[in-house]
C-alpha cells in the first residue's frame, strides 16, 4: 500500500512553449502546486514527494528538462504517512504488549523445589505465556493449587511487576521428628472431627474410606492386621491421613497495618563492614580467598519493602483475607493448607478491624493411640 508522503520537493522546468500546457496536466492530475515562480529561463515550483511519479511520467511525454530536488531529506521525523504509522506503532505496540504476562519465574531454595512448582504451574495453572492478564486466575487460586500440590510449603510470595511474575516459595520449617520407640506399637485416631480426604500411610490397615466424616476419637488406621480367619498380626500404623474441617476464627487488627513483603533477589559486590548492619538478608555467599575476603564479599541477597496501609471495607479481598489465611496457616501443622475461607462478619472502628472467619482447613489429623490400649 502507497502511503501518504507530503515532504516538499523542488521542481525547476526550463522554458519553452510546452511549460504552460506540463504545469496544466499537473493540476489535472491532482498535483497541488505550491509557491509557483516564473524565471527568466526556468519555471521553479514545489511538490509532494507523493507526486513526483506524476512529474517524471509528464516529462517524458513533453520532452521536458526537469530539474528534481528533495527538500527536508535530512529531517528525523518526515512528513510521511510511513512516519506517522511508525508512530502509531511506538505508541500502540506497548499499550498491547502491556496487556499480556510474558514473563513468568519462579525463585526458589533448591533447584528441585523450582522444577517441582514450574511444573505446577505448566499442568494445573497452565500459565501459558504470553497470557492476557485479564485471563490470569487470582493471587490465591495461585497460592492453593501450588500448596495443594507441594505439602511441604508454609507460603507462596506472587510478585508481580510490570508484565512479569515471580513466585517465590517458602518452605515450612523443618520439625523434629519423634521416632517411636521399638517395642511401642499403635493406631492412628482422629485427633478431630472432619471430611477424609486421601491417606499417605506406609503401614496399618484403613478403617475408613476417604469422603467418610469421621469424628474425634475413631479409628483412621488399624495397626493390627488380620493374616487368618482368626489370626491377628500387629504392625502398628504409621503415615498421615488428611481430612477438610471448618475452623471458625474471631480476629482483631489495627486499622493500620505495617507489613514487609519480599521485591528482589540480587547479586552484589561490597565492601565488607563488620559495624553496619545488613539491610537486605543474604541468601547466598561466595567462597573467596582469604586475602580478599576480608575486604571483599560477593552474596545474593533478597530485599523487602516495608509499607503502612490504612485497610478499608474494599481491601477485605486484597489484603484482610490474604493476611488472616498467612497468619492462621503458621499456627497449624506443616503440610496444612487452607482451601476456602468465608467472612461471617467485619466491623470498623476508628483504629481496629474486628470480625469472624470461616477456614476451610486441609489437615492431618491422625494422631497415635497406643495398641495396648483397649486391644
Amino acid at each position: 500500500m502507497k502511503l501518504y508522503d507530503r515532504r516538499p520537493v523542488e521542481i525547476r522546468v526550463s522554458r519553452n512553449e510546452k511549460v504552460h500546457e506540463f504545469i496544466r496536466r499537473l493540476q489535472q492530475n491532482r498535483v497541488k502546486i505550491r509557491e509557483l515562480e516564473y524565471l527568466e529561463d526556468e519555471v521553479k515550483f514545489e511538490i509532494s514527494k507523493k507526486d513526483v511519479s506524476t512529474v517524471r511520467k509528464l516529462r517524458k511525454k513533453y520532452r521536458l528538462k526537469v530539474s528534481i530536488r528533495y527538500l527536508q531529506e535530512s529531517r528525523i521525523f518526515q512528513n510521511t504517512g510511513w512516519t506517522m504509522f511508525g508512530l502509531a506503532l511506538l505508541v500502540i505496540i506497548p499499550i498491547l504488549c502491556s496487556q499480556f504476562i510474558w514473563k513468568v519465574e519462579v525463585e526458589a531454595e533448591t533447584p528441585e523445589l523450582a522444577v517441582k512448582v514450574e511444573k505446577v504451574l505448566d499442568e494445573k495453572i497452565k500459565l501459558n505465556r504470553p497470557l492476557l492478564k485479564r485471563n490470569l486466575v487470582s493471587d490465591f487460586e495461585i497460592r492453593q493449587t501450588i500448596m495443594e500440590q507441594i505439602r511441604d510449603l508454609s507460603w507462596v510470595h506472587i510478585i508481580k511487576k510490570g508484565s512479569s511474575i515471580t513466585i517465590v516459595p517458602q518452605l515450612a520449617p523443618i520439625t523434629e521428628v519423634k521416632e517411636n520407640k521399638p517395642d511401642r506399637l499403635y493406631h492412628l485416631v482422629a485427633a478431630k472431627s472432619g471430611v477424609i480426604t486421601h491417606f499417605d500411610i506406609t503401614s496399618g490397615e484403613r478403617r475408613v474410606m476417604p469422603n467418610t466424616t469421621v469424628y474425634k476419637g475413631d479409628v483412621l488406621v488399624s495397626g493390627v492386621i488380620q493374616v487368618g480367619e482368626d489370626e491377628y498380626l500387629a504392625v502398628g500404623a504409621k503415615g498421615e491421613v488428611y481430612a477438610d474441617y471448618w475452623l471458625e476464627t474471631n480476629f482483631e487488627i489495627p486499622r493500620k497495618v505495617q507489613y514487609i513483603s519480599a521485591t528482589e533477589r540480587k547479586w552484589t559486590i561490597e565492601w565488607k563492614n563488620k559495624e553496619e548492619k545488613e539491610k537486605e538478608q543474604s541468601l547466598q555467599k561466595v567462597n573467596l580467598p582469604r586475602w580478599i575476603s576480608n575486604y571483599i564479599e560477593v552474596k545474593k541477597t533478597q530485599s523487602y519493602t516495608t509499607t503502612v496501609r490504612e485497610l478499608s471495607e474494599e481491601q477485605i479481598d486484597s489484603f484482610i483475607l490474604p493476611l488472616l489465611h498467612e497468619k492462621i496457616l503458621r499456627s497449624l501443622p506443616p503440610k496444612t493448607i487452607i482451601k476456602k475461607e468465608n467472612i461471617l462478619h467485619v466491623t470498623f472502628d476508628d483504629d481496629k478491624v474486628k470480625g469472624k472467619v470461616l477456614f476451610l482447613v486441609n489437615e492431618n489429623i491422625a494422631k497415635e493411640y497406643p495398641i495396648d490400649q483397649g486391644d
